[in-house]
């Protein structure tokens, strides 16, 4: 396929991804894809707050330090695509707990929200991407989609993104869903 992979980039950590930006300096990107995450399980009265932390550098930190290392990357037309989760949905939440993965993935929307806006004069649309329940080694297999059905699904929604849904939250089936 003609890839270049760049190894060992832990997006939690700056001077990896600054090390990502310099072995990419110059390669043009017409679309930046994030899907950092990690999901940890804390249980109210017992949470391990170095785990909630590690989540916030992972999912919601590790997305935005990418996409502002690879700004210069991109060109009017571009696309910048947020894996997030409807689990990071305030009105969606109907079962509370997952403190850590919930709050990183809800500051990791309004991110995608605040890039769509200060992208948009640059001619850059940010979408932001709920794959489904997909049935990942994150979640132990369990999951109402396959990889690669996600997979199918994100790359249509991702090929309707433009300009004038810039910023919105979207399921991989094409529903809209709630902040």
């Amino acid at each position: 396929l003609g890839c270049q992979i760049i190894a060992g980039i832990d997006v939690s950590k700056a001077e990896d991804v600054a090390r990502l930006g310099v072995e990419l300096q110059g390669v043009k990107l017409d679309l930046l894809i994030n899907n950092a995450g990690i999901l940890r399980d804390e249980v109210l009265g017992h949470i391990d707050y170095d785990q909630l932390e590690e989540q916030f550098r992972v999912n919601a930190l590790g997305p935005l330090r990418v996409t502002e290392a690879l700004l210069g990357n991109l060109d009017s037309g571009g696309k910048v695509a947020i894996i997030t989760s409807r689990m990071g949905s305030i009105a969606d939440n109907s079962s509370g707990g997952r403190y850590g993965y919930r709050m990183s993935k809800c500051a990791l929307n309004i991110a995608s929200v605040s890039l769509a806006m200060d992208l948009e004069d640059q001619g850059i649309a940010v979408g932001v991407f709920h794959p489904g329940l997909v049935g990942t080694e994150m979640i132990g297999g369990y999951g109402d989609i396959t990889p690669d059905q996600a997979a199918e699904r994100l790359a249509q929604r991702v090929d309707e993104l433009n300009l004038t849904n810039t910023g919105t939250f979207w399921h991989s089936n094409g529903d809209v869903l709630p902040w």
